[in-house]
């Protein structure tokens, strides 16, 4: 009997284009068309992240307070 896996499934509709690009990446990493979308996807991610972390920082760079340097924060 097979275990069923605990990861969540999605499914997608994506054109040939798309396709066609992620299978000849998938080729060129030697994995599965699956495991490269989800790298993808991950990737992406983690690439919103970073975006909304950097908005946050710049508004609190803005903002006329006194700043801890480095230095100052380590001691």
């Amino acid at each position: 009997m097979q275990m069923p896996t605990q990861k969540k499934r999605i499914n997608i509709t994506i054109d040939d284009a798309t396709y066609a690009a992620i299978e000849r990446l998938a080729d060129e990493r030697e994995e599965s068309i699956s495991r490269t979308s989800l790298r993808l996807i991950e990737e992406a991610l983690e690439f919103q992240e970073d975006r909304y972390f950097s908005k946050v920082a710049d508004a609190r760079l803005r903002k006329k307070q006194r700043r801890v340097s480095h230095d100052e924060a380590w001691d």
